[in-house]
Parts: C-alpha cells; structure tokens; sequence
C-alpha cells in the first residue's frame, strides 16, 4: 500500500489581479503572474510561476489556423511594440509556514507580428518574467 502524505507547503491567494499596459499599436496588454507551486529544496523556499498574458485589439485579420512555431513567430516579426504602465501592482500569496509571497511582471519585450490567429486577432510575441520577493513570517 502506498502511503500519500500532504503537499509540505500549501498558499491562499491574498491578492491576484491583472496589470495593464497601454501599447503604441493602440492595443491592451494585460498581464498576470501567478504562483503555480511552492516547496523545499535543501532547507530553501522555492517558487514556480507562470506569466499570462492576453492582447486587446479591435485589429483583425484574415483568421490563420495553422500552428506556427515559435521560430516562425520569430521570423515573421513586424515591428517591436512600446508600451506605457498602467497599472503594475504585486500579486500576494501567504504560504502555509507564515511566509508571504509577492510577485509582479517584469514586461522585457513585445514584438507584432505579421501573423494571426484562428479568430483573425494579430499574434504578438511577449516576453514576461517574474519579479518576486518574500517576507518570512515575523517572529
């Protein structure tokens, strides 16, 4: 028989809400970095986390629904997109050992491209991280 025990370190989600940048190509970017897995390793607090991200457009194209991959994405780029912060606020998780996480986007890059999606919307290229920061519970 196997013996299952519980996950060593569980969160609530205090805070997780959207940030929002306003784009040069008069497009929303809107963004959201979760908390996907917290545990030990060696004694350390460890994070995974995983950037989301979705563009608002009215611009429409011929709908493509062929699967391109990411170096065709790559090659098909039209031209890098500036963007202006709206609103950049941390998402916040309490681990169940007291700690608390913050996490926020870290918008490096957003590049158009020339190709579009199964429902005509153009694809974008965006790179996203996570910028991250803990605060033990207080003793």
């Amino acid at each position: 028989m196997t013996s299952f025990t519980r996950p060593p370190l569980d969160f609530i989600v205090t805070t997780e809400d959207w940030c929002r940048y306003d784009l040069s190509d008069n497009s929303i970017l809107k963004v959201k970095v979760v908390l996907t897995k917290v545990y030990k390793n060696q004694g350390q607090l460890m994070c995974e986390i995983h950037p989301i991200h979705v563009i608002l457009t009215n611009e429409r194209g011929d709908p493509d629904t062929k699967e391109h991959s990411a170096e065709d994405l790559k090659a098909s780029i039209n031209k890098d997109i500036r963007f202006n912060t709206v609103i950049e606020d941390w998402n916040e998780y309490v681990v169940d050992d007291g700690t608390t996480i913050k996490i926020r986007p870290l918008v490096l890059k957003i590049a158009k491209t020339s190709k579009f999606d199964s429902k005509g919307f153009p694809r974008y290229i965006c790179e996203i991280r996570g910028n991250m920061k803990m605060e033990p519970l207080e003793s």
